[in-house]
């Protein structure tokens, strides 16, 4: 298994990527109500959070099946992943610098947790390459 990473890091790091997903599909499928009341939504909210959830669960359920088959040609999957985090990481500083949703409750947590998972994305399509373009 760790042969088909391209070593240990690479399938650490995954792991770890997979980790953070999981936890997110787990709020936003089956609790959303602790994003609800971390942010301040409203419980009108929960519907959309769990349509949100059905976009990370099969995504998640995903990398659970790479981590076992390897990385060979998922590279749609890591390019994915690299996108959806880079997106929230711009989102989280247009809403900072007050570009959008002026009024939003902030986690400076969460835009950590963001840049982290951008900088794995990107370590890993790089040192995967050879692999994941095959």
């Amino acid at each position: 298994m760790i042969m088909a990473w391209g070593g240990t890091l690479n399938l650490i790091l995954f792991i770890i990527s997979m980790l953070g997903l999981g936890y997110y599909a787990f709020l936003t499928v089956l609790s959303p109500n602790t994003i609800v009341t971390r942010y301040d939504l409203g419980e009108k909210s929960i519907p959309i959070i769990r349509i949100v959830g059905t976009f990370v669960l099969p995504l998640f359920i995903v990398g659970i099946y790479l981590i076992f088959r390897g990385a060979e040609g998922a590279w749609i999957f890591l390019i994915l992943n690299f996108l959806i985090s880079t997106c929230q990481v711009i989102l989280g500083w247009a809403t900072r610098l007050k570009i959008i949703d002026p009024d939003s409750k902030q986690d400076v947590g969460d835009e950590i947790v963001g840049h982290v998972f951008v900088i794995i994305a990107i370590i890993l399509i790089y040192r995967l390459s050879d692999i994941i373009y095959v």
